[in-house]
């Protein structure tokens, strides 16, 4: 296994072409995986393991959930734990390769943990970046769609 830090436009093209490569691990768009692919000289040989328009999940462990874990410090955990998911989730919109697409729930959970994070969410201030919201004097912090095309995704 190597990893090789530089910019992928740069290191993957030429390490593709040599064949050299036998599996290929890549987060990021389908265009951009569909290329190195091609370059690839034999790609019907090439192993893929592709989180392609970055499905990236959380997972919140059942120790969060139990009612035997109820002192401060896991609720506390729990909390973060939510406002952190809303954070990976919204952050420019989840129109980033690391935004949270899928959260992974303990079974009976579900629908607690989307009523907090529907509570939470419907607290964000909605509105462009700059604006700044009467009654609590934050800014917005969920603004429109700089790319409709992604919002289907």
């Amino acid at each position: 296994v190597s990893f090789i830090s530089g910019s992928g436009r740069k290191t993957l093209p030429p390490l593709m072409e040599s064949g050299d490569i036998d599996g290929l691990a890549f987060i990021g768009g389908t265009s951009a995986a569909d290329k190195l692919i091609q370059q690839h000289p034999y790609p019907h040989r090439l192993k893929l393991f592709l989180q392609l328009e970055a499905k990236n999940m959380a997972i919140l462990l059942p120790d969060m959930l139990t009612s035997e874990s109820s002192s401060n410090s896991d609720s506390y955990s729990l909390s973060m734990a939510l406002n952190e998911i809303i954070t990976g989730a919204l952050s420019y919109n989840g129109q980033r390769c690391t935004a949270l697409k899928i959260i992974f729930v303990p079974k009976g959970h579900g629908k607690y943990i989307a009523q907090e994070l529907a509570k939470r969410v419907d607290a964000l201030n909605i509105g462009m970046p700059w604006e700044v919201h009467e009654g609590d004097g934050k800014h917005s912090q969920i603004t429109p769609l700089p790319n409709k095309k992604t919002s289907g995704i």
